[in-house]
């Protein structure tokens, strides 16, 4: 084994044992085992087998034949699918000469993490486990770069082995990320996916179509907003809210309901969630449900009523109506913004609810208020109701602006969280690119498989194998964005309100956002440029690391271009005088973070740019290419 081999073999952990204690897959350049699946395999089995073949030869060129029985004068390793393991669940163990890798499937032919229409996966989990346990290999990222597949003359595994696993929670969900991060490879290799069909999405308004409903004369069915009725068509997931607390709108949502579990079998769940955004119905119908004087306590709609309970008894009625034909299926529901907090009338949900709280503050958790807020928060829902899940956002393009906004141990102690009171998953928005979190949507994917998941260890696979010799400032570059995050997050409330001042073009929620960034990153860029510097002197002639590394640098011109161009607009707008000659920095930052922005998106990062597009458009951010800003300083 060459020097850089077992330097490799020694970080991964690889066993180095005597030959009489191990079985040796592969040595010499080749190898005596051939690959046994049935020929009645679910196709996730025979994709399992055919991902064993696939890295063990790249690993150490050897090509694992795969047959349909075992072959006399050869060792076998069978993969086989069995329902004696959880959903997803995986046990590898060895027996003689023979090594078995077990997992619960199911049936299905997409290679894709489909969170509507799951394929379980527990052969697949299996071959994961043993090709990051015994060969090395590791996926960071949803593009070959972030692919580690460490080059090796042997593969051994000891002759006693016995590895049995299944996830702890029943849905794993990370969305919103890079390229390929939710549909395709990475999702599957990095064992996320769900036991169940989980639909929860906004769905209300396209149940009840308002305006199509007050067209045929029940302009009643449509929220009531200041003594009039709201019958304006939805748009997007947002807007169309309906009256709820209107018995002939639970009728036709439990008949939609019930109509299409009659007519598709495998339809197991429903989402009757409300449409996005607030817009609640202010009827006395409605109205009766709520608390007087109950305040939303926390946040953007700080109070605003508390119709926690009206929510419930809705959801509650529908599912009533369902049961009674399909006692079996599953009806999902949010917990979001106004009807985000424990109700106080209402004792029990019906059991066919899956609740999926939505706070959507976990990225605010430097902020010990919004940390406990968040703490107390899931762990009385998941005391309240046995079906709990959390949809939180741990990058949001909106506040953050595709800077790398990693947030450290808050990382895991939310997950761990959630494990703690009893939730049965999580569906979390990731960063638009890899450089976004740094290592933590790898730790993330650890953790909802196992909430007690050594983050370090993860950290140090992260940073260690993707950076190699140029690991130790990548990292610090990373640790120091999270030091910017958080001083941005717990920033001096008072800067920051002076400068919010200057962003009052953008829409309102926003602009304190902007100001934190100048306040949470401005001060660190020196120190964010030399970690970049550092790391592209220590790549310097690794073709691959230098690859890598120039990732880095457009994270740091991101950042860089977007906080020149924010202290332009505030030197400029607090200025009295409105000397134009301020804006120049903004026209060379929005310029160039513009060209940066092409670049990637033709490239490695359609995510980001698309994501920074919409968020520009969306709050008419003042690095708007071809914005006000923009104009005024080009004049």
């Amino acid at each position: 084994m060459s020097p850089l081999v077992l330097a490799a073999a020694l970080f991964l952990g690889l066993g180095t044992a005597p030959q009489d204690d191990r079985l040796v897959i592969v040595g010499g350049g080749r190898s005596d085992y051939e690959i046994v699946v049935a020929s009645r395999a679910l196709p996730t089995t025979r994709l399992a087998a055919e991902e064993l073949r696939r890295f063990v030869r790249q690993a150490t060129g050897v090509a694992l034949p795969i047959v349909k029985s075992a072959s006399a004068g050869k060792k076998h390793i069978y993969i086989a699918s069995t329902d004696q393991l959880s959903p997803h669940g995986f046990a590898i163990q060895t027996k003689g000469a023979d090594l078995y890798l077990r997992g619960h499937d199911s049936p299905g032919r997409d290679r894709s993490v489909k969170y509507s229409k799951p394929i379980h996966r527990g052969t697949c989990n299996a071959v994961y486990e043993f090709l990051e346990r015994f060969v090395g290999v590791r996926w960071f990222w949803s593009d070959p770069l972030g692919e580690i597949v460490p080059h090796l003359d042997e593969i051994t595994v000891a002759a006693d082995l016995v590895i049995k696993q299944e996830p702890h929670f029943d849905y794993r969900a990370l969305v919103y990320g890079p390229m390929g991060s939710r549909k395709g490879d990475w999702p599957r290799r990095n064992r996320l996916g769900s036991e169940f069909q989980m639909r929860h999405g906004h769905a209300l308004h396209r149940i009840v179509p308002i305006n199509d409903w007050a067209r045929r004369g029940h302009p009643e069915y449509a929220a009531m907003r200041a003594g009039t009725r709201r019958i304006k068509p939805a748009g997007g997931h947002s807007g169309g809210h309906v009256c709820t607390g209107n018995p002939d709108v639970v009728r036709i949502v439990a008949k939609t309901v019930i109509d299409r579990f009659a007519f598709d079998p495998d339809y197991q769940t429903f989402s009757i969630s409300l449409p996005d955004g607030s817009g609640v119905c202010t009827c006395e119908l409605c109205k009766r449900h709520d608390v007087p004087g109950l305040k939303v306590p926390i946040g953007v709609h700080t109070g605003w009523p508390v119709i926690t309970d009206r929510i419930l008894e809705f959801y509650n009625s529908v599912a009533t109506l369902v049961s009674a034909e399909f006692p079996d299926r599953l009806l999902g529901g949010y917990l979001y913004m106004d009807y985000l907090f424990p109700p106080q009338r209402t004792i029990a949900v019906h059991p066919m609810l899956m609740l999926v709280v939505a706070p959507n503050r976990v990225m605010e958790t430097w902020d010990d208020g919004v940390r406990v807020f968040h703490q107390d928060l899931f762990k009385s829902w998941g005391a309240f109701h046995d079906r709990v899940y959390a949809h939180d956002i741990y990058v949001s393009s909106r506040t953050m602006f595709g800077l790398p906004a990693p947030l450290g141990d808050r990382s895991a102690e939310a997950i761990r969280l959630f494990a703690e009171a009893g939730l049965r998953g999580a569906y979390m928005y990731i960063g638009p690119t890899w450089e976004s979190q740094g290592a933590e949507s790898y730790l993330l994917t650890r953790l909802l498989w196992d909430p007690d998941a050594d983050i370090e260890t993860a950290r140090r696979e992260y940073y260690g194998l993707l950076y190699q010799r140029a690991a130790g400032p990548v990292r610090s570059y990373f640790e120091t964005a999270a030091t910017c995050w958080r001083e941005r997050t717990t920033r001096d409330r008072a800067e920051v309100a002076r400068l919010a001042k200057a962003f009052y073009r953008t829409k309102e929620f926003p602009r304190v956002a902007l100001a934190g960034l100048v306040v949470g990153y401005e001060p660190h860029l020196n120190v964010l440029e030399k970690h970049v510097i550092d790391a592209e002197r220590l790549a310097k002639g690794d073709p691959l690391l230098e690859r890598r590394v120039a990732r880095l640098r457009d994270s740091y011109t991101l950042t860089a271009t977007t906080i020149a161009g924010l202290r332009a607009v505030v030197d400029y707008e607090l200025d009295s005088r409105k000397d134009r000659r301020k804006l120049r920095p903004l026209v060379q930052a929005i310029e160039a973070r513009e060209t940066l922005l092409k670049r990637v998106g033709m490239s490695y990062a359609p995510a980001l740019t698309n994501s920074l597009r919409f968020a520009d458009k969306d709050v008419h951010s003042p690095l708007l290419f071809g914005g006000h800003y923009h104009k005024l300083a080009r004049q």
